[in-house]
């Protein structure tokens, strides 16, 4: 299918050759019958290709499955799978149970999403996997941990850009590195989408995603997705863990996802638009905010980078205002945006990271990774960027 990323976006795949629906119908079924004793036999030992069970497959989550992989794999002349699952963090967690060897490392770069780092250090230690830290923007420091410890190491994981600090990892160079210890990498690719970039065609052997934010972009479903390229020795392994633990996406969920993709490209180019209006504002605002991290700012550390291997710079942006805990938390009430703890939806959205998605993480590393009591992450939306640029200007004059 020679189609463009918009095109695959807004037409459904899937083929109802019995009622010919026009839109992707929900499979919403636990179980199928299989007709007779003798092909249940041939179905649950491999020997036929079919339906038994929704938590091993389903049609409709099938269907959102190969559109995603689809979608991935535009950006590379290979063809890509998908799993998806119950959220970003199963996601997450089902990688790497199943590529992450028995007593191997998992090398990162320490600013991540809260919960993926409490993961990492909470739960991972227990089963006997150290988290080795590093900065993935430091070549030397990089190519230093690699050569003295890749037999220890069984994977390389890391975001970009980063949450909540926007920070810009090269993709090429950490995969590059990657391959030449023999790591495998995976890269979480939440912020962009594959429409804003495509981690796979980089180098990467792994891309996850929580699919509840912009892939499904309306704030109603939950979702995480796991990609790689076809032919990968841990496909079959992945999809294992998925099925035996229990991660899977129930079809309703897998539903809704499809019908966010239909409107990815429209939305994500005006979220850009949007976002990239309101980084210009907030540095105009030099003597109440110390910093805009955003990588479509010129004199951002990662906008060159940024630029290379990503078609626009994203709609996710922080501010660090100076300002206090209780001023910063006073500004975030005078704000009238959703102050819900998800991103990627079709309003704008606050969020407090030291109160909220790292509250867990040791108050040493969040200021490690820039996390400051004054730090705010947006997730800009799709409205009119003059309305938000006025409830930010009433906000300010409310701690002024």
């Amino acid at each position: 299918m020679n189609k463009k990323y918009a095109t695959i976006c807004a037409r459904e795949l899937f083929e109802d050759n019995q009622n010919h629906s026009h839109q992707l119908p929900i499979f919403q079924t636990s179980s199928f019958e299989p007709g007779s004793m003798e092909r249940a036999v041939d179905l649950f030992s491999g020997k036929e290709e079919g339906y038994v069970y929704t938590r091993y497959g389903n049609p409709t989550i099938d269907a959102v499955q190969n559109k995603l992989a689809l979608l991935e794999g535009l950006g590379s002349s290979e063809d890509c799978f998908c799993i998806l699952t119950s959220s970003g963090m199963s996601a997450i967690s089902t990688l790497i149970q199943a590529v992450l060897e028995p007593g191997k490392a998992i090398l990162i770069h320490p600013s991540l999403y809260g919960g993926t780092l409490e993961y990492m250090l909470h739960i991972l230690p227990g089963s006997g996997h150290e988290v080795i830290q590093v900065d993935f923007n430091d070549g030397d420091g990089l190519k230093k941990v690699l050569a003295e410890r890749s037999q220890e190491i069984g994977m390389i994981y890391f975001e970009t850009p980063t949450n909540p600090g926007l920070e810009i990892i090269d993709v090429s160079t950490v995969c590059e590195l990657a391959k030449k210890a023999g790591i495998p990498a995976a890269v979480d690719n939440t912020f962009c989408t594959s429409f804003l970039q495509q981690p796979l065609s980089l180098g990467a052997d792994y891309v996850v995603y929580s699919t509840t934010k912009f892939i499904n972009g309306h704030g109603n479903s939950t979702g995480g997705a796991i990609l790689g390229k076809k032919g990968d020795p841990n496909e079959k392994p992945i999809w294992k863990n998925m099925k035996l633990l229990g991660t899977c996406i129930g079809p309703f969920e897998a539903w809704l996802i499809n019908q966010g993709l239909k409107t990815l490209p429209l939305r994500m180019e005006k979220h850009c638009n949007n976002a990239l209006k309101i980084a210009r504002y907030l540095e105009s605002k030099n003597t109440l905010v110390n910093r805009v991290n955003y990588p479509g700012l010129k004199d951002n550390p990662g906008h060159r980078t940024a630029g290379r291997q990503m078609n626009l710079p994203g709609s996710m942006l922080s501010f660090e205002l100076d300002a206090d805990l209780k001023k910063c938390l006073e500004f975030c009430d005078a704000l009238h945006f959703s102050k819900a703890p998800t991103l990627g939806d079709t309003d704008t959205l606050l969020l407090h990271p030291a109160s909220s998605s790292h509250i867990n993480v040791d108050p040493e590393i969040r200021l490690k990774s820039g996390i400051t009591d004054g730090l705010i992450r947006l997730s800009v939306g799709i409205e009119d960027a003059e309305d938000l640029i006025s409830d930010l200007e009433s906000a300010f004059a409310a701690i002024s």
